[in-house]
């Protein structure tokens, strides 16, 4: 075995210490004790590089656990800073809306406002929290809403209710709740409130207009039956005067005295129209029947039967026969027998040809009325729809003026619309409107 000259540099200063302490000093040069203590130092030695270079490895490994973790820090801080700024955003939009934004307990305790609240009302968040809602509302019928909208734990529901702001003003607001659950348990109420004030006034003062309407539509029929009866009267009176005048001087009448009699009781009768015209017009659109569905064909062969006149006249029908409408018939029924008795009456051909039609438009039906007369000239198509305006003398052609504007108020009341096609001395045609869905279940009122 080779020996190794050891030294007091290469052994370990603890090793050495301890074996001069426990060898006896013959011991300690023995070859076989060299060679343990040069092992043992190299063990040290070796065990000493292992531990440095550990140490380095521990030294680079904190470096970089110092830079990770100061990495973190920072990522940490800017999504801290982010979430504050996101809080901050949501904040503020959540103070920008409008409505309240509002969460109870099961008891109906505020836990959450927004700043809508205090715009709204006039009381302060802070202050508010944690009260009771129903304080906040003057009417006994208010809260009682409230309470049944409390008792709702399944689906949100809406109310209005009255509210009283911090300065005595009065307001309707809106409000809508839904129940919310944690852990399975039902807790309490989130959802929004509304001011309504603006929609509620709105309303009753349509009920209103609408009361006042009411009324002053009964006052108007029978201020307009008063006056037709008190009119009719004296006309009648004078119808039977004029008679019995001409019956008891029959003998001593003659032509041009005798014609006089005649254009006296006629002008009582067209008197007696035109009364009977302006009763029909101020009453036109105003008395509403409830829908009926029936054959748009039917209805027009009724009609074709219930004309007649000296002169030839025929009817040409034009739609399908199969067509069904769901309509006010009465009203559909006077602006067609009107239109065809317009046809008739001032037809100057020896022949009278009358054409009807109908026609689905998808989202509305357009009915046609046609005849062979003379034609209307356009400067008059808006004129003839006014009250009493007719385009002949009345003493040629007897007529009061009132069927083609009661055509066109109808039309109006059904916000339809109605239009002329003219060949001049061939032919007229009027088309109108009228609307699939109108109301449903409309009340007869006057």
């Amino acid at each position: 075995m080779q020996t190794l000259e050891l030294t007091e540099t290469t052994y370990h200063r603890l090793l050495k210490r301890q074996i001069r302490k426990s060898l006896p000093p013959e011991l300690a040069d023995h070859p076989d004790i060299h060679d343990f203590l040069l092992a043992v130092n190299q063990a040290y030695t070796e065990y000493q590089d292992d531990l440095t270079r550990m140490e380095l490895i521990l030294e680079q490994s904190s470096g970089e656990l110092f830079k990770a973790n100061r990495e973190l820090s920072r990522i940490a801080q800017e999504k801290t800073e982010e979430a504050a700024l996101t809080n901050k955003r949501l904040e503020e939009v959540v103070d920008s809306i409008s409505e309240v934004l509002v969460q109870l307990d099961r008891d109906g305790n505020f836990t959450y406002l927004n700043h809508a609240w205090e715009s709204i009302t006039g009381y302060p968040v802070s202050a508010s929290l944690g009260q009771r809602f129903a304080g906040f509302l003057p009417t006994s019928e208010s809260r009682e809403k409230l309470v049944e909208l409390l008792k709702n734990e399944s689906t949100g529901k809406e109310e209005t209710l009255r509210i009283f702001t911090a300065d005595g003003l009065e307001k309707w607001l809106g409000i809508s709740l839904s129940p919310y659950f944690a852990n399975g348990e039902h807790i309490g109420f989130t959802g929004t409130l509304s001011d309504v004030t603006a929609r509620v006034t709105a309303e009753m003062k349509l009920t209103s207009y609408t009361r006042d309407l009411e009324r002053i539509n009964a006052e108007l029929d029978q201020f307009a039956y008063v006056v037709s009866h008190d009119l009719k009267a004296p006309l009648r009176a004078i119808n039977n005067l004029s008679e019995w005048i001409e019956e008891d001087i029959s003998h001593m009448l003659e032509g041009e005295t005798r014609d006089q009699f005649r254009l006296l009781r006629g002008r009582v009768h067209r008197m007696e129209n035109l009364i009977n015209g302006i009763l029909s017009y101020s009453r036109a659109g105003r008395i509403k029947t409830v829908k009926e569905k029936f054959l748009i064909r039917s209805l027009v062969d009724e009609l074709c039967e219930s004309f007649s006149t000296k002169k030839p006249l025929s009817f040409r029908i034009e739609g399908d026969a199969g067509m069904e409408i769901e309509a006010e018939r009465i009203a559909l029924t006077q602006i067609l027998q009107n239109l065809i008795s317009n046809g008739i009456k001032y037809n100057d051909k020896a022949e009278i040809n009358i054409t009807i039609g109908w026609k689905d438009l998808g989202s509305q039906f357009e009915f046609y009325v046609a005849d062979n007369g003379p034609g209307i000239s356009p400067e008059f198509h808006e004129r003839i729809f006014v009250i009493f305006q007719t385009l002949q003398a009345r003493d040629e052609i007897e007529s009061t003026g009132v069927g083609l504007a009661i055509v066109k108020k109808i039309l109006d009341e059904k916000h339809s619309s109605v239009r002329i096609e003219t060949i001049m001395g061939e032919e007229t045609t009027f088309l109108f409107t009228w609307p699939k869905n109108e109301a449903k279940d409309i009340e007869h009122v006057r």
